[in-house]
């Protein structure tokens, strides 16, 4: 018989008083059936706040204090003592993992409200990958997820399909094509012990675009990342967002994109080249034992392209054929690297 798994959901709040309550209760109401008839597992959410000056922590605790004394078996909830304001989404969720002991993590934003089944669903194929793959095997899966605007409204079904990525196997969760653009999102991904352990190793310092970028590269050149071709949480897009907010290929992207300007999407692709040499410099021996000396020397040129002019950088896309996704992003790619 085998013993009980844990499944930890890493909650980070600041100032969301706005929209966590109904967050915490799509967490602590997550469907643990399926888990329970597979292996046994059960579900605990562990809860930062980086320091909020709202009514946020009041609203989650009682929201806690609630749902507990209207369940029979409500799910293990932890609160953190750790309020110190970081500042930072990323700080905040390495705090919270480097505490986290389940045999599985997730990582949960404060304002989006994620579908019932969507723990038991992303945990029915980790076990496949784990089947396939073997558990020592670092493996992440991540999710489709549907987007709502600030006032709950849905905008659009599928992120994927509004922001055209790729769906196909090999192309969408590649190593060359993670390093310039990021197509996993944190709030929809599961990791396994291996994944975990794996991702602590790093401090958020080397987490210079964000940590689910830096897992996602990690883990496709680690391990396995797999994906699991479904809408299972509602993301709260913010009017703050403003690329984010438009659907890939519209006149609006194309506005919002040029807006920004040369020097931003400049600096952007500094943190990738510094990130992936971060990434290289910590993990290389494990990346080229898992994905062999040509992907440790693309990402090698990759991080070197910090120093280098248009040119260079051109010819390093051509021959590893890495491009942002989208025909506008690509555009921009080549007239402003």
């Amino acid at each position: 018989m085998t013993s009980t798994q844990t499944i930890d959901i890493l909650l980070a709040t600041y100032n969301g008083e706005q929209f966590v309550d109904k967050q915490i209760k799509s967490l602590v109401t997550q469907s643990e059936e399926g888990l329970i008839r597979s292996s046994g597992e059960k579900i605990r959410l562990i809860v930062r706040d980086d320091g909020s000056t709202d009514r946020t922590l009041d609203i989650i605790k009682k929201r806690v204090e609630y749902y507990k004394a209207k369940r029979e078996n409500p799910m293990e909830v932890k609160i953190l003592d750790d309020t110190k304001h970081s500042g930072s989404p990323t700080e905040s969720f390495m705090k919270l993992l480097s505490v986290a002991t389940g045999d599985y993590v997730m990582f949960s934003d404060q304002d989006d409200m994620w579908y019932r089944r969507k723990t038991e669903t992303t945990f029915a194929k980790m076990k496949k990958c784990e089947e396939k793959y073997g558990k020592d095997t670092p493996i992440l899966v991540h999710t489709d997820l549907s987007l709502m605007d600030e006032d709950g409204r849905k905008i659009a079904e599928s992120f994927f399909d509004y922001q055209k990525l790729p769906r196909e196997d090999g192309v969408r969760d590649s190593i060359s094509s993670l390093l310039i653009q990021n197509t996993v999102t944190g709030c929809t991904v599961m990791m396994n012990r291996a994944a975990a352990d794996l991702l602590r190793e790093a401090p958020a310092s080397e987490m210079v675009l964000m940590y689910d970028h830096f897992a996602a590269i990690l883990v496709a050149a680690t391990g396995h990342v797999a994906f699991v071709d479904e809408p299972l949480i509602r993301y709260r897009q913010h009017s703050k967002n403003a690329v984010g907010a438009h659907a890939a290929g519209s006149t609006a992207e194309y506005k919002a994109r040029f807006s920004f300007g040369r020097e931003k999407f400049l600096k952007d692709m500094d943190l990738s080249y510094r990130q992936t040499s971060y990434i290289l410099k910590r993990y290389g021996d494990r990346i080229r034992a898992k994905s062999g000396q040509k992907t440790v020397d693309m990402m090698k040129e990759y991080s070197e392209l910090i120093m280098a002019g248009k040119r260079e950088k051109l010819e390093f896309f051509q021959k590893y054929g890495v491009y942002k996704n989208g025909a506008i992003k690509k555009i921009v790619q080549m007239i402003w690297c």
